[in-house]
């Protein structure tokens, strides 16, 4: 009883040909892009909130240690809005900015939609310390440039690393 069991638990091998996409395609993961959009939000909501409580509070009589807490309400309030509002505004349009991120990996090599590709010859070294534990592999190639892949930023990770592993020497791959 227990042979057949085995033998339908058995795996069959499959070759490595069929199992290595021949184009990986991995867009931006939504996960980092949200917590930036949220610190946006809040910073921007901020900036607003101290733009609309500026009229309540007027100037100290003095800059000094016995005036303390309503210079602060005051500096808070009426520059609030230019210390909250554009860092808010910077780290929205990263967000969007990370969103529309897509790698592209296929026969002729790997890079970002838009800039450039970089061939597989010219990788020099991957180094996969991190993959297993953190998720990241970082390509090395030309004069000391460097691609990382990091599985909390892109989708298809798996789909991905075994490409790279398809298209590269074992002799680069570095743990």
């Amino acid at each position: 009883m227990s042979e057949s069991n085995e033998s339908s638990e058995a795996v069959k091998p499959q070759s490595p040909a069929s199992s290595v996409p021949q184009r990986v395609e991995a867009s931006a993961a939504r996960d980092p892009a949200i917590r930036l959009g949220i610190a946006a939000v809040m910073l921007i909501a901020m900036g607003l909130w101290c733009l609309h409580d500026r009229d309540k509070y007027d100037p100290p009589d003095a800059w000094d240690l016995k005036h303390i807490n309503e210079a602060s309400k005051y500096a808070f309030n009426a520059y609030g809005v230019f210390a909250f509002t554009p860092p808010g505004v910077v780290l929205g349009l990263w967000a969007l900015r990370f969103l529309r991120r897509k790698l592209i990996a296929d026969q002729d090599g790997i890079g970002y939609l838009g800039k450039e590709k970089i061939p597989w010859g010219s990788i020099t070294n991957v180094d996969t310390s991190q993959a297993k534990s953190k998720g990241i592999l970082k390509l090395f190639y030309g004069d000391g440039k460097k691609l990382t892949l990091d599985s909390w930023k892109l989708t298809n990770f798996r789909e991905l690393i075994s490409l790279v592993e398809s298209k590269l020497p074992p002799e680069k791959m570095k743990p």
